[in-house]
């Protein structure tokens, strides 16, 4: 299910449920392992229709990167299950 986000500049972001696809190409694309996350957030974010690069996602304003990491961290968490 897509996860929908008004950044602050009112602009609207799409969060697309992930694949490993999407992780393996957010690992190539980064230069170093701390960039995954902004990486993989351009993986699986569209901002007003358009596809970014990680590079984008630096430059976007810190209050927009925290709110579209935590959009996509549930995504990383593995599945509880009652036993």
């Amino acid at each position: 299910m897509t996860k929908e986000l008004t950044l602050s500049d009112g602009k609207i972001a799409i969060v697309k449920d992930g694949k490993g696809l999407d992780l393996l190409n957010a690992q190539k694309k980064a230069k170093t392992s701390d960039e995954i996350p902004y990486a993989l957030i351009a993986e699986l974010c569209e901002i007003d229709g358009n596809f970014l690069v990680y590079e984008d996602i630096l430059e976007l304003p810190i209050e927009d990167v925290i709110n579209l990491q935590g959009a996509i961290s549930g995504k990383l968490q593995p599945s509880v299950q009652n036993a």
